[in-house]
């Protein structure tokens, strides 16, 4: 079961620091950022709809219960990903990824102001650090100077770390009665029917115009990053528990980094390292304390996917 866990989280970070870069290629081949979250999940809402019903559904779920889980839906499924894909037009694939790494440090934040966490001072220190990362990156990464259009998508971008952050404080309070696995299907599904006031022409068009290189990216982004990314996550976070499984989530940054450079010829500079280094070392230390206090379920986040899948 561990080894099976172990090659369960391997391929799922790497699919998922993979999408970062799928997505930019989606939005340079033209596809609009609306449309590909919408045929993204569109694909992937068939198999989650089986997966909600192999799971048991959601049975004794209240109302409110039933409230918080359809917010915490639209959140980290129109909100999440309408800003990724949004942001990442006026970014690199690799800074999108560095920018959606803050989603755990922003849980922490978040639950902190809601008065469920107390912050303190390693955790704010952490938290300083990866912005300062983020900063370092934006600014320096690409051709060391700070402009405007570095910035544009970059704070675009950082709706999606704040919608998931708010998805991880609004579904909390379920984890302890309802089953990890429906909760992901029902929310992605409720945030799926969220995406619909954004249909448009362009959207029809995709179907009927895309070409099999669309097609392609599109079912890694349905099937790989969204559907079968959620359930070998659960897989893994099972098998190994969330303080063993989110050393694996550290590595989907770098990993975009890499594949942005790699795929796309992105810009990857030694300031691309120093921010990305300050990232994950100040998320590490702001999520040190938060595995073990009451936000432990935050470790398994999406990324994109955290759970992110990008």
């Amino acid at each position: 079961m561990s080894l099976r866990a172990h090659l369960a989280l391997l391929a799922v970070v790497t699919v998922w620091a993979g999408s970062f870069s799928v997505i930019k290629a989606l939005l340079e081949d033209g596809v609009a950022a609306g449309d590909i979250a919408l045929w993204r999940y569109a694909i992937a809402a068939p198999g989650f709809a089986l997966v909600l019903r192999l799971a048991g559904g959601l049975p004794g779920l209240t109302r409110g219960d039933a409230l918080r889980a359809a917010v915490a839906g639209l959140l980290v499924v129109a909100g999440y990903h309408l800003f990724l894909n949004a942001g990442t037009e006026h970014t690199t694939s690799g800074v999108a990824a560095l920018v959606v790494a803050l989603a755990p440090g922003m849980t922490v934040l978040l639950s902190a102001l809601a008065g469920l966490e107390r912050l303190g001072l390693r955790r704010a220190v952490g938290l300083g650090i990866a912005f300062a990362g983020v900063a370092v990156v934006v600014g320096l990464g690409s051709d060391e100077r700070l402009a405007v259009e570095n910035v544009k998508g970059p704070l675009i971008v950082l709706g999606a770390p704040v919608s998931f952050a708010l998805y991880n404080v609004l579904l909390k309070p379920l984890l302890g009665r309802y089953d990890l696995l429906s909760l992901t299907a029902a929310t992605s599904l409720v945030g799926t029917l969220g995406l619909l006031p954004f249909v448009r022409g362009s959207t029809l068009d995709v179907a009927s115009e895309a070409s099999a290189r669309t097609i392609a990216l599109l079912l890694y982004l349905g099937v790989l990053a969204t559907l079968l990314g959620y359930v070998a996550w659960n897989l893994g976070l099972r098998g190994l528990g969330p303080g063993r499984a989110v050393t694996y989530a550290y590595a989907i940054p770098p990993l975009a980094v890499g594949f942005g450079a790699l795929a796309l010829d992105e810009p990857l500079t030694a300031w691309t390292a120093v921010g990305a280094g300050l990232v994950l070392g100040g998320i590490a230390v702001a999520q040190g304390l938060a595995l073990r206090g009451r936000f432990a379920h935050v470790a398994v986040w999406r990324s994109a996917s955290s759970r992110n899948a990008c």
